[in-house]
């Protein structure tokens, strides 16, 4: 299954990616994460309101791009497989935020809910990545 959110922001590109590509501090602005941290190329994240602990391996990261690439490894949710690009780019009204990831869930009846939780943690993300970069 795949979700893509994207969201343009009116603010400087490299501003948005200060924060949206500093892969360690997702806490800061990610209101579904209460706390994160990453170790090499592994990042971990506690879920907020006890939502349990998650690790990802970041598998790219290119700062001239202005993207990121990541898996889940292991946490709370029924993941098979989630791979999740985040991108940065220019944009007339100053930067594009795209966000999208492809995964499979444990069962194909559990897809359909946790596309609609990812969508969720990737609009309030926006939402908040939106107001910080002001």
């Amino acid at each position: 299954m795949r979700v893509v959110e994207t969201r343009v922001i009116a603010a400087d590109p490299a501003t948005v990616w200060k924060t949206g590509g500093d892969t360690a501090n997702i806490a800061d602005w990610v209101p579904a994460i209460e706390k994160s941290h990453q170790e090499g190329d592994v990042r971990y994240a506690t879920f907020a309101g006890g939502g349990g602990e998650a690790s990802e391996r970041i598998v790219e990261h290119d700062d001239s791009a202005r993207t990121y690439v990541y898996e889940y490894l292991s946490g709370p949710l029924a993941l098979r497989l989630y791979r999740s690009r985040f991108t940065v780019r220019d944009h007339a009204e100053g930067a594009e935020v795209v966000w999208e990831a492809e995964f499979e869930a444990e069962s194909a009846e559990e897809e359909p809910g946790l596309a609609e939780a990812i969508r969720g943690i990737y609009v309030a993300a926006l939402d908040s990545l939106a107001e910080r970069s002001r």
